[in-house]
Order: structure tokens, then sequence, then C-alpha cells
């Protein structure tokens, strides 16, 4: 029996800007990853636990917010310009 990995959207997305590329919004665990593995630049102090939070989320290992939260705090971390206005959870 198959299952399907089920990622739940964000109450609000996580706007992010990096150096002169276009800004991007990020709705979920699954885009963030993507964002973490391809797009990614400057600190990883706090990148790798970004991850594996995400891939935890995908998984439903942990919440989706619990998710966001670590990817906005990394994010921050690497000095990104982040607007992650406070999800209504």
């Amino acid at each position: 029996m198959l299952t399907k990995n089920l990622v739940m959207t964000w109450d609000e997305p996580v706007y992010i800007h990096v150096r002169t590329r276009p800004p991007q919004i990020i709705h979920d665990p699954k885009e963030a990853l993507a964002f973490l593995a391809n797009d990614w630049a400057g600190s990883r102090e706090k990148h790798q636990l970004a991850r594996e939070l995400c891939s935890a989320a995908i998984l439903g290992q942990v919440s989706s917010e619990t998710a966001r939260q670590a990817f906005v705090e990394a994010a921050e971390c690497a000095k990104m310009s982040v607007c992650a206005p406070k999800s209504h959870e």
C-alpha cells in the first residue's frame, strides 16, 4: 500500500529576498526545502536544522509550522531579507 505525504501549506507564506535575485514566496516545507537546497546564500549556522525539520514536516514527523519557524530563523541568521507574518496557529 502506497501512502502519499501530505504537506501542509503554511497559514502565512514566508517572503524572502536574496541579494540580486527576485524575491520568492515560500508556502510550505517542500518549497522551503527546495530553497534551502538550491537558493541558499549566506550563513549555514541554522541551515541544517531547517533542512532536517522541513524534511520531517514533509514526512509528517513534525508540524508544518515548526518547520516554518526553523526556516525563518535560519534565513534571519543568514542575514537574508525576510518577511514572515505570524501564523494564526
